[in-house]
């Protein structure tokens, strides 16, 4: 989504909260202004909307520090960094978060907050409806544009960022005697800094970039920040509930499939079914017009066994059934077509068969199938008024 809501929170509840909503697909804003304070949060629950939302906490509230960890056995030395710092911090190692950002040769910048600030921020987000997956030291959403610092005006403070992880957040009465304490005691070329805000830092090379909002430059800016303060035990947790809607919805879609592919397989079931019985009428209308005299059918192949025995030469009863059964594929493919006598030479091995058809071409589809299996002659083909005769000879190959 091309549209998001950046909102930067203040370090206690009464201080005022501004927020922007940047569209970066059009480059404008959409709305920005400024809350009175954290219970005004819930006003920008509907503003938030689907669109992503970031926020910015004041750097004043966070330390922003570097520490010298080889990057040889780096995992491991990560995990005693509270220890590391713990002489340089006023509160208890254990009721600080401490959060790792982007490593200039063998300095590893961290940025260290209290628990108890952290839980604030989200409580204030939690109480407003509004879901964040980053959170970022104002500070270090300044771009830098090729400088080494990066400065800002922001109300009635003053937002330095001093390196890729480094910065500060000072009051416009201490920014004078702080400055000079931060700029690098070495001589040499000066310090060249991004100014967003027409100011002038003695001992910096001012390098003044387009003067915007405060709140859009670091809403262009938090995005490329190297540090989020959600990490651990503040690591947003998965929003399950969408998947869940996506498999809910993939379910529903798997059981009408289900449904349609039973009964379409119950479809093919009664098809089959009526194929069979009608297969079933024209096998037993056959061995009636082979046996005149049948009335009733109860079990055809018990009646055509018990027929067989009970026949006169019994091997040319047999090929007479034989043939007939191999003639069942011509007559399912071509149902249209009807045999009206059938006479079988047993001497000869030969069924001559006078058949009735709608269309020559039946008979020749007919003819075509029975000649796989079969030594086939044909008689004449007599047209009458809406139906084709012919008789057909048919032996063993």
């Amino acid at each position: 989504m091309s549209e998001r809501l950046f909102i930067r929170l203040g370090s206690s509840s009464e201080q005022p909260c501004s927020w922007l909503v940047w569209s970066e697909l059009e480059q404008e804003i959409i709305g920005s202004g400024e809350l009175k304070d954290a219970a005004a949060l819930s006003s920008l629950t509907e503003r938030a909307g689907n669109r992503p939302v970031d926020v910015l906490v004041p750097s004043s509230a966070i330390t922003l520090t570097n520490v010298e960890l080889p990057e040889k056995g780096q995992r491991q030395a990560i995990q005693a960094l509270p220890f590391m710092l713990e002489e340089n911090l006023a509160e208890n190692v254990d009721d600080l978060h401490f959060v790792t950002g982007p490593r200039d040769g063998e300095l590893l910048s961290v940025a260290v907050v209290a628990h108890e600030q952290m839980q604030t921020w989200l409580s204030w987000l939690s109480e407003a409806g509004l879901k964040v997956k980053r959170i970022v030291p104002d500070c270090l959403a300044l771009p830098l544009e090729q400088c080494q610092w990066a400065a800002i005006k922001f109300n009635q403070e003053y937002l330095l960022r001093t390196g890729v992880g480094a910065g500060v957040s000072l009051s416009e009465s201490w920014l004078n005697m702080a400055l000079p304490k931060l700029l690098p005691t070495q001589a040499g070329t000066p310090v060249t800094v991004a100014a967003y805000s027409d100011l002038s830092l003695v001992g910096a090379e001012v390098q003044l970039q387009e003067l915007e909002l405060p709140m859009l430059v670091l809403a262009k800016g938090i995005l490329s920040a190297p540090i989020n303060l959600l990490t651990g035990a503040y690591l947003p947790k998965r929003d399950y509930g969408k998947h869940v809607q996506i498999w809910r919805n993939a379910a529903i879609v798997i059981a009408i499939a289900l449904l349609l592919s039973l009964v379409n397989k119950g479809l093919n079931i009664h098809q089959m079914n009526s194929e069979k019985a009608r297969l079933q009428q024209q096998s037993e209308a056959i061995f009636k017009q082979a046996v005149p005299g049948t009335s009733r059918i109860v079990n055809l192949r018990s009646q055509m066994d018990r027929h067989l025995r009970s026949m006169q030469g019994q091997g040319g009863g047999s090929e007479f059934f034989s043939m007939l059964e191999g003639l069942e594929e011509a007559f399912t493919q071509v149902p249209e077509l009807k045999p009206t006598t059938l006479r079988f030479d047993s001497a000869r091995n030969e069924l001559r068969m006078q058949v009735i058809a709608k269309s020559y071409a039946q008979v020749e589809r007919f003819k075509d199938i029975v000649s796989r299996s079969y030594q086939l002659d044909s008689g004449a083909m007599n047209s009458g008024e809406n139906s084709v005769t012919s008789t057909l000879t048919l032996r063993i190959k």
